[in-house]
């Protein structure tokens, strides 16, 4: 069976190593640069099927390289939505709803957060995963069940707050508990079995845990 054609945005911040984002990349995936992430990943080698946004970061040097390996660019000039939420449109438009996201790390702390806020927005419509060099992070739609290497950090973030979190498997269990930022949080616990459970019942959860890759 074919496998089913995921999403790979790459975003303008921080890169994981190349033997991190190569992990997740499979052969007919859709690769999406979102503006100035063309500037870095033209030193990388890898070709995208698109790169998109209101291109006010990518060098023209960059669109030409790219654009002479067939590679489609696509300008938007609406600026109600950021270049990653005209990226997740995009996928959306392709009928394509499994997506990972690299460079979401940004070294302005408002990009940084404001990702987060696109990721609430649309994960329950899609798939959406965030991945650095050593973490894997989404929000959990209301329980998940993973495989987990034990003594392994987990963390539990609500945004901004999740109501009656049941958890297995963890060093510090919650038992229909709740979480609110700036209250209590659930970061910084870890793994005490080999399988992870998590659910609760009201709210948004974010899920941070390594990939091990």
């Amino acid at each position: 069976m074919k496998e089913k054609q995921k999403g790979i945005i790459f975003l303008n911040g921080c890169i994981p190593g190349k033997n991190v984002y190569k992990h997740f990349i499979k052969r007919n995936d859709y690769i999406v640069f979102a503006d100035g992430a063309a500037d870095l990943m033209k030193k990388k080698n890898l070709i995208p099927d698109v790169i998109l946004g209101d291109l006010d970061s990518v060098t023209n040097n960059t669109l030409k390289y790219f654009l002479n390996r067939n590679v489609i660019v696509m300008k938007f000039t609406d600026q109600e939505t950021t270049d990653f939420e005209k990226s997740l449109l995009h996928l959306v438009e392709k009928g394509i709803n499994e997506v990972i996201v690299f460079g979401y790390i940004s070294l302005r702390p408002d990009h940084t957060l404001n990702n987060f806020s696109i990721l609430k927005r649309y994960y329950r419509k899609m798939n959406i995963y965030f991945i650095d060099e050593d973490y894997m992070t989404n929000f959990i739609k209301y329980k998940t069940r993973f495989k987990y290497k034990r003594n392994n950090v987990i963390s539990l973030l609500p945004f901004p707050y999740a109501k009656g979190i049941t958890t297995k498997g963890l060093q510090y269990p919650l038992n229909n508990e709740d979480l609110t930022l700036g209250i209590r949080e659930g970061t910084l616990n870890y793994s005490i079995s080999d399988n992870i459970s998590i659910s609760f019942i009201e709210g948004d959860l974010l899920l941070i845990r390594k990939h091990f890759f």
